[in-house]
């Protein structure tokens, strides 16, 4: 069989975690590359390199970088892959130093300002620095795997930590590059913790683009890639895609990666990441890692539904899989429902390769506001946990951006994601709407773009302290978009505890919401609104005590409408996207849906005969003459893991198209769909919903 290339079709990598090494070199190696095939795999993250406790300097093949070199195993990798239809691709640990290397090599280490190691999180071992001699190492063993018949190497890292690095080199190329010692992080300028986060993230870039070049040197077809950064405040990494992006040939990020209480961790997730990894990929494409376990169970492999939903959700939004287990769980019972996932992605490959997001809608995830404003944070390999929010009168970006995602997407509304840079670069303007969620860090060249963009037809939705901090983190008078939100004057923040909203029932935001009166988000600006702003809700005065009479209505508004030359605004006074993530109260979802509806047409909507909010959409086109609507369908029974979803029957689909329809298909249930046009809408009628569909509609 010849082997598909990296760059034919989309890959499904397996990352099958070794043994010990007198285990690893006794395995039945062509039984367990049987497994990979048999299992649906057309790509293998290979890991030749003991790494149980770090990079330890010990092969499975010849190098003239290892301490102990060990049974050739790469080289019976190589021979068998190229019959078998797998991309080989080598997984290289810079990151991670077992405690034999660090001992041997002291000066690889990250360091801390007082000059210690900083210890590593896994247990044991410690840090590398790729500016240190480390690359050297690093750059040697690409050369050595370069004889070999591989496809590429992943690169587990690099990072820095947020204390480091503090080593020989970092303090000696700062200083040439910046003209002043290398500041301690804790007590730097604002300008200081800049250029050092700068330097942090290009010296990451300057190590990616010298393997890159030592790689392509020798296999200039080969694919190089390292684990990049997702939703998370990035300066506990100091990693940063894009300026990355052009020495990898595919993003790869952790987002299928699950642990510990589920309840805590948006089942959307793998989603998201591949919607900001498609935004940062430039055209590149982009993977997200699951991980098959349950994080920190090793050896506990998630559900057939959590399996098939966080493979789901990555592949909806046009993402290539990694899917990893130790491997001894190889041959587990619920493998199958991996091999079920892949058949199916193997069968219908054409539908999953090059297609793009027709969605008009963008919601924003800022780096810029997490890294310097404050912001809650995932625990993974390379970030920490949730981040002390000590100022009371800002709120949590990481949250407001959870909240608003997961209110579009129980809203069934298809959208992207952007980033700082799109609205740098301009990108940002093919949307119809773009939503800001407490992106409260924005610079005036930003700024700019967005009023240029709301002038010519854009529009906006944005909520709290947006635009109110300028790139040092330090607050304004007024927010920068003062103008287009129509403010014309912030007069402090509402904190609240226990305050209520009266619903005002004549405007459209709130239709479908029954109750009265609803909680007011815990956090708020007091504006006085411009001229010619239509005004919705206000802020009552702060209640005494949770039991006292509502007190009065203030002049304070709550949400804010304006037009601004020919685009349009909504602006939430509060911190509506954090509050609905921390409660998840129903009425902030229709709020917020309903300001999106308000501003723009929605081109699809979904219904099922008992009202379910569990189902997230994506949208998308290959060529001209295929629409492809990806249905999730999340329904449990209201707890996680899911063990298995509720299947949905009865889902009709009305969707916007132009063109006229050919024929309508649902893949997975391998069928063709009854279906019929009326003045630019097809209706179609999906009788079965189990974990995921796509629904491919052919035009003439």
């Amino acid at each position: 069989m010849q082997t598909i290339t990296w760059k034919d079709r989309p890959l499904r990598i397996v990352d099958c975690i070794p043994p010990a090494p007198d285990i690893y070199e006794k395995i039945d190696l062509p039984k367990q590359f049987k497994i990979r095939q048999e299992l649906g795999f057309n790509c293998e993250h290979i890991e030749v390199h003991d790494v149980a406790e770090g990079e330890s300097g010990i092969t499975y093949y010849p190098s003239d970088c290892a301490i102990q070199v060990r049974k050739n195993i790469l080289q019976e990798i190589s021979n068998s892959y190229e019959t078998l239809g797998i991309n080989p691709i080598v997984y290289f640990n810079v990151h991670w130093l077992a405690e034999p290397l660090a001992k041997r090599y002291p000066e690889w280490q990250q360091k801390n300002k007082e000059n210690d190691v900083i210890p590593s999180a896994y247990g044991k071992g410690s840090y590398t620095c790729i500016n240190s001699r480390f690359r050297e190492y690093a750059f040697q063993t690409i050369r050595n795997l370069t004889q070999y018949a591989i496809q590429g190497i992943f690169l587990d890292g690099p990072f820095f930590r947020i204390e480091g690095c503090y080593c020989k080199e970092c303090k000696e190329l700062f200083f040439k590059e910046y003209g002043y010692p290398i500041p301690h992080w804790s007590k730097a300028s604002n300008k200081e913790k800049q250029e050092l986060f700068q330097f942090k993230r290009y010296s990451i870039a300057r190590f990616m683009k010298e393997a890159n070049a030592t790689l392509k040197k020798v296999k200039p077809d080969s694919m190089i890639y390292m684990n990049s950064p997702q939703l998370v405040p990035t300066k506990y990494c100091s990693r940063d895609n894009r300026l990355t992006v052009k020495y990898q040939d595919m993003l790869l990020a952790e987002g299928g990666f699950l642990g510990e209480d589920l309840r805590k961790v948006p089942i959307w997730k793998p989603a998201a990441t591949a919607q900001l990894l498609e935004t940062q990929a430039d055209g590149k494409p982009y993977c997200v890692a699951i991980a098959g376990r349950l994080a920190p169970w090793s050896r506990y492999l998630l559900s057939h539904a959590e399996t098939w939903l966080t493979h789901a959700m990555a592949v909806s939004h046009g993402a290539n899989t990694w899917y990893g287990i130790y491997n001894d769980n190889n041959q587990d019972r619920r493998m199958g429902t991996v091999k079920e996932i892949n058949r199916f992605l193997r069968i219908n490959e054409k539908y999953f390769t090059d297609t793009k997001s027709m969605a008009t809608i963008a919601l924003m995830w800022s780096y810029e506001t997490a890294n310097v404003y404050q912001s809650s944070a995932e625990e993974t390999d390379f970030t920490t946990g949730q981040e002390e929010l000590a100022d009371e009168e800002k709120g949590d970006s990481r949250g407001s951006f959870i909240g608003w995602y997961d209110a579009l997407s129980r809203g069934k509304i298809p959208f992207d994601v952007i980033d700082d840079t799109s609205i740098i670069d301009g990108s940002f303007q093919k949307y119809e709407l773009i939503i800001l969620p407490n992106v409260s860090v924005m610079n005036p060249e930003q700024a700019e773009q967005i009023e240029r963009y709301v002038k010519e037809a854009g529009k906006i939705i944005s909520s709290f302290d947006t635009s109110l901090y300028d790139e040092y983190g330090m607050r304004r008078a007024k927010p920068l978009l003062s103008n287009i939100l129509g403010i014309e004057r912030i007069e402090g923040i509402n904190n609240s505890k226990y305050d209520h909203i009266e619903i005002d029932k004549e405007s459209h935001l709130t239709e479908g919401i029954d109750q009265t009166v609803i909680p007011a988000a815990s956090l708020g600006t007091k504006i006085i609104p411009a001229a010619k702003t239509n005004l919705c809700m206000h802020y009552r005065r702060k209640q005494k005590s949770r039991y006292c009479e509502l007190p009065e209505i203030t002049s304070y508004p709550y949400i804010v409408h304006h037009s601004y030359g020919s685009g349009k605004s909504i602006y939430f006074t509060a911190n509506v996207g954090k509050f609905y993530e921390s409660f998840a109260l129903p009425e902030y979802r229709i709020l917020m849906n309903n300001a999106v509806r308000e501003l723009v047409n929605v081109p699809v909507l979904v219904k099922t005969t008992t009202p379910n909010e569990a189902i997230h959409l994506s949208l998308r086109k290959k060529g001209e003459k295929q629409i492809l609507l990806h249905l999730v369908n999340y329904t449990g029974s209201m707890i996680r893991p899911i063990s298995d979803v509720i299947p949905l029957t009865d889902v009709q689909i009305e969707l916007k198209a132009e063109l006229r329809v050919s024929d309508v298909k649902a893949l997975r249930k391998n069928e063709q769909l009854k279906f019929h046009q009326e003045e630019g809408t097809i209706f179609i009628q999906l009788d079965f919903l189990l974990e995921y569909e796509v629904v491919v509609v052919n035009l003439q």
